[in-house]
């Protein structure tokens, strides 16, 4: 066995044991598990949900390791990170909805407060959330790429500004200018004229 497969085999070996568990949090009442004393039933319903929560986070952080890692290696390190980022906020959010639902823990109150909180932290952190959107149109259109030297002409950034792309990160293009390191927010750039493949003077 490679090592590549190895480290797929780690993930899914961790949402297989989360699968399991959460059989067992539902056994008492599909029958499975013919207890009839409620106490024990609520002990096992609660322990197989610590045990699917833990087994999931394992899963879900292996998950986005290997992608990072096979994205860095494929000189995508920008790219590994954010995905690693998106998928490990999803699969968060999958762990503890599914617990709860198995716990029969009412979500409607659940759902209608996050919605709540989503709104306020929307607006709250609507240009942060900006930059971030604009951070994944450009490394999925990828005008332009860690190494080029691009000019920064135009745009709310009011440039221009020339150097070399060091980084791609979620809310900055990080350039080697000849003052030092700039950073500029995505959003940005992205609504910005961008001029690609200039020379950099030695």
């Amino acid at each position: 066995m490679t090592g590549t497969e190895e480290k797929l085999r780690r993930p899914l070996l961790w949402a297989g044991l989360a699968v399991v568990f959460l059989i067992v949090v539902n056994a008492p009442d599909s029958g499975l598990l013919p207890i009839h004393d409620r106490l024990v039933e609520k002990a096992i319903s609660l322990v197989g949900a610590l045990l699917f929560v833990i087994a999931g986070v394992l899963a879900v952080r292996r998950t986005a390791g290997y992608v990072d890692a096979r994205l860095s290696r494929r000189g995508m390190g920008s790219a590994g990170s954010i995905l690693a980022v998106v998928i490990s906020a999803a699969g968060y959010c999958v762990i503890v909805l599914t617990a709860l639902s198995a716990l029969a823990i009412p979500l409607q109150q659940l759902v209608v407060g996050g919605a709540l909180t989503g709104v306020v932290v929307g607006i709250a952190a609507q240009q942060t959330l900006g930059n971030v959107f604009a951070g994944l149109m450009i490394l999925m259109v990828r005008p332009f790429r860690v190494g080029d030297t691009i000019e920064v002409r135009s745009g709310a950034l009011n440039g221009p500004f020339t150097g070399r792309v060091r980084a791609l990160g979620l809310t900055y293009v990080t350039l080697a200018a000849e003052n030092g390191t700039l950073l500029l927010p995505n959003a940005g750039v992205l609504a910005a004229g961008v001029t690609v493949g200039l020379h950099q003077p030695e």
